[in-house]
């Protein structure tokens, strides 16, 4: 039976590596991607989960938590999930599965009732057994930053 745990700041390199290997963009943005899990894979607003394989975590879910303005349909309490992955060689085993509902599990007794996430083709028809719905109305924006 497989388990999620949540990760720890010496997973950071770890989390990294499956970041990289999701975006197939292994650039220096790494380097940041690795700090920043190491400075807050343990706080109250980001939570990652791993599903640990022989030797290395071999799937991942991660999510940040922003507590804003309340809205008709949640509290002011919202996620947004960034990252889920698993190595190509562990799928359609239920590792993402694993690690999404452990994920979900976390962020549920945070008090997140908003959660959002960006879906691939291939990983929409997880999250809608989930009970996530497409939303036709999201935008975004990417600006550059100075330092970037």
């Amino acid at each position: 039976m497989l388990t999620a745990r949540r990760a720890t700041a010496a997973d950071a390199a770890e989390l990294s590596r499956l970041g990289a290997e999701l975006l197939q963009n292994a650039g220096e943005w790494t380097t940041r991607l690795t700090a920043f899990y190491r400075d807050h894979a343990e706080s109250d607003h980001l939570a990652a989960f791993v599903v640990d394989g022989p030797t290395r975590p071999i799937a991942c879910a991660a999510a940040t938590i922003t507590r804003s303005i309340p809205g008709p349909d949640h509290l002011g309490v919202h996620a947004h999930i960034h990252t889920v992955y698993t190595e190509p060689a562990f799928r359609r085993r239920g590792c993402a599965r694993t690690a999404v509902q452990a994920l979900l599990d976390w962020l549920t007794e945070q008090g997140c009732g908003l959660v959002t996430l960006n879906a691939s083709d291939d990983g929409a028809p997880l999250y809608q057994s989930l009970g996530f719905t497409p939303n036709k109305r999201a935008m975004r924006l990417i600006q550059t930053h100075p330092d970037s």
